[in-house]
């Protein structure tokens, strides 16, 4: 055994064992701090009626956004990747994204590298520049929408948060794509992560995007049934609002597809809107429903992709 395995060892042992750990402690400490009555209570029938078919056409709806997310960036696909195999290798990096939504951009990023013929450099720079668009697509929901809350409170420093988001990206974006010479940076804008983010054409950018606020749109749509059908009455904004954040709890790699953590800021984000346990049941019908949806569509649809991202990136479990 060399010097640098013990280190990398607990590396890997930390990514397994914290996010087992803050869900357990979370969702213990829900479990402590509310009346757990009360939650089972606020479940019925009636939710799971409404609930479930939303889920299948939220998950058919934005498996295309998704796919065509793929196909828009990557731009010249080789013969043979087209929409299905981009669905399918998205299918399978849910598995590994229930998780760790770090695992699951791995596990996209291997598939990607073999199956579109593309280097691995490559193929990381397409996830992550379908996920610094989907973070911006986030900031600017939450921005607006916080901005027309009456309650909301410093809507000018929200809006000013995201408008300094906004122009970072753009800033960065010009930076890595303009002609001339950044000197001493040069070695790091040369660098194939930054692929994507260097070539794409403006008019696929601008796709991409569409695309990715309508995937959000998709998202804020699948929270409001789930209000609906636990019968909260709630405003658009405040809705846009809490989902915004949830989505990006949810998207922090500490806890298992945010078990805890999504239920104990939707306590928070939503108060006053309705009772905690009948947020906290909400909340864990929503991530319990995400996380079936997420695992029967890896497992359906792409259970041997599924298995190569696992063999590929088990080093990073």
């Amino acid at each position: 055994m060399t010097a640098a395995e013990p280190p990398a060892l607990r590396q890997r042992l930390l990514r397994r064992v914290l996010p087992v750990v803050v869900t357990t402690l979370t969702l213990g400490w829900v479990a402590y701090s509310f009346d757990m009555g009360k939650v089972a209570a606020a479940l019925s029938w009636h939710v799971v009626v409404l609930i479930v078919p939303s889920l299948l056409a939220y998950g058919a709806v934005t498996l295309v956004i998704e796919a065509w997310s793929l196909l828009r960036v990557i731009g010249d696909p080789p013969p043979g990747f087209g929409a299905w195999t981009a669905a399918r290798i998205k299918s399978a990096s849910y598995l590994l994204a229930i998780v760790n939504y770090v695992l699951g951009g791995a596990a996209l990023t291997v598939l990607l590298k073999r199956r579109a013929g593309i280097g691995l450099g490559e193929a990381a720079s397409v996830v992550l520049l379908i996920s610094l668009v989907d973070l911006l697509v986030v900031l600017v929901f939450a921005a607006v929408a916080a901005a027309v809350m009456a309650d909301a409170g410093g809507p000018t420093v929200r809006a000013g948060v995201v408008a300094l988001a906004g122009a970072g990206f753009f800033g960065g974006l010009a930076l890595l794509r303009m002609p001339a010479s950044l000197g001493p940076l040069e070695r790091i804008r040369s660098l194939s992560v930054f692929d994507a983010l260097r070539t794409t054409p403006g008019r696929r950018l601008g796709e991409l995007t569409a695309l990715r606020t309508i995937f959000s749109v998709c998202f804020i749509a699948m929270a409001g049934t789930a209000f609906y059908a636990f019968e909260i009455p709630i405003s658009t904004s405040r809705l846009v609002v809490g989902t915004m954040i949830l989505a990006v709890v949810g998207a922090i790699p500490w806890a298992v597809a945010g078990l805890g953590p999504g239920q104990m800021f939707a306590v928070v984000v939503f108060r006053g809107v309705a009772e905690p346990e009948t947020l906290i049941a909400l909340s864990l019908v929503l991530s319990a429903g995400l996380i079936l949806l997420r695992a029967a569509m890896g497992g359906i649809f792409a259970r041997e992709y599924a298995l190569e991202a696992l063999a590929e990136t088990r080093g990073e479990l």
